[in-house]
């Protein structure tokens, strides 16, 4: 297994609150909404649909570009498909095949397969 311990401090957008999910998961090929609020914590794809940025009270606490620390798909564009909440990480599939977990608390990201 290999991890990768990459994080950004690069500049974020400021997300957009209509495109903000009350669900555990959007999925880009269902829907226009970019991000996921739990838990007064948003996460947010960025507009190159290969950053995650995760917000508090509105002030950038971590953003890590996905497709920069695992890698571009083999199979498929190289940007994120869909993100998933679960407990303690965010569940991302990029490209066709390709998992990626991010943490929540500090965003450092994992290539899962």
């Amino acid at each position: 297994m290999l991890t990768f311990f990459v994080t950004h401090t690069g500049i974020a957008e400021k997300y957009n609150d209509a495109l903000i999910s009350k669900n555990s998961e959007i999925n880009f090929a269902k829907t226009q909404k970019r991000g996921i609020k739990k838990n007064n914590i948003i996460y947010y794809v960025e507009n190159d649909l290969q950053t995650i940025s995760a917000y508090k009270k509105s002030k950038l606490k971590w953003q890590t570009n996905v497709i920069s620390v695992c890698g571009k798909p083999k199979v498929g564009d190289p940007q994120i498909r869909y993100v998933g909440y679960n407990t303690n990480k965010l569940l991302i599939v990029m490209g066709k095949h390709n998992f990626a977990e991010i943490d929540i608390n500090s965003g450092i990201t994992t290539l899962v397969g």
